[in-house]
């Protein structure tokens, strides 16, 4: 679903996946980092979380201002070599998965009332997202300590898996399965064509991450270990009742543009490198 190839067996579509997914995740953060390093500083760092000109562009200028270029691209090391790892192993997992259910002819059973939707693509969906969950939540953690200017711990790496498994799996099926529906609705077109493609991932990568941005927040908050009203382990009902409606969706703007941007490029790689693979006769 990911491709517009002519499919191979499941364990050679897990295996291509696998290797296209590391392009996909190299590119997705090195386009993404500078506006979500923004980000995470307006949710998670205090001296960014509020105050005057603290929006997007005061917090852009502060780095600026502070620490240069390097500043937009502080903790990129994780998420460099992690996102090539579990966005791989997130493809490898949805494709294999999907793939083998087509073979089954499970892909027909369709959701009633969602234009078409199989269950096979929100179960393999599901399975793909799990899967980068348990491989993301360490370098996510670190990732988000390095961006608020913090040192992380080997031991407290798994601190906020309870917010990045559903934040996660949310945000992941709804893209899979807003692709797909894209990708159907325009009959194949919105994945062969590059600006498409680079519109419906982008699109769909953004609207899916606005419905589960509230758990973004809260994940970078418990990661990072912001200390409420000088509570240091405030619980999830404090934090919310802190945050209040507005202050969870928090950082909302850089978080679009990164979003957008990241995936829409990265689909255009992902989608070239599936290409010459089937072009090099390796399917």
């Amino acid at each position: 679903m990911t491709h517009s190839e002519k499919r191979t067996v499941w364990y050679k579509e897990g295996a291509i996946a696998l290797g296209t997914g590391i392009l996909y995740g190299a590119t997705n953060a090195l386009v993404g980092h500078p506006m979500d390093t923004i980000k995470a500083k307006m949710q998670a760092q205090v001296g960014f979380m509020t105050g005057q000109d603290m929006g997007m562009l005061g917090v852009c200028r502060k780095v600026w201002q502070t620490e240069g270029v390097r500043g937009f691209f502080r903790g990129v090391l994780p998420p460099l070599m992690g996102s090539s790892a579990y966005r791989s192993a997130q493809f490898a997992v949805f494709e294999a998965v999907y793939t083998r259910q087509k073979e089954l002819g499970w892909d027909e059973v369709t959701i009633p009332g969602t234009g078409g939707l199989a269950f096979a693509t929100v179960l393999a969906g599901i399975c793909g997202s799990s899967t980068r969950a348990v491989i993301e939540s360490p370098i996510e953690y670190a990732k988000v300590k390095r961006q608020t200017g913090q040192s992380w711990q080997f031991h407290e790496v798994y601190q906020g898996f309870f917010m990045q498994l559903p934040r996660t799996v949310g945000m992941m099926t709804l893209i899979f399965c807003g692709v797909d529906s894209v990708r159907r609705w325009s009959h194949g077109e919105a994945l062969k064509h590059p600006h498409w493609q680079f519109l419906t991932w982008g699109g769909v990568s953004m609207v899916s991450f606005w419905v589960i941005w509230p758990l973004e927040t809260l994940k970078n908050q418990v990661q990072a270990g912001t200390a409420i009203d000088g509570n240091a382990q405030p619980t999830l009902r404090q934090r919310i009742a802190h945050l209040g409606p507005l202050g969870l969706y928090r950082g909302i703007l850089p978080g679009s543009v990164s979003v957008f941007m990241r995936n829409g490029t990265a689909s255009i790689v992902m989608s070239l490198a599936q290409r010459k693979i089937s072009e090099w006769g390796l399917r």
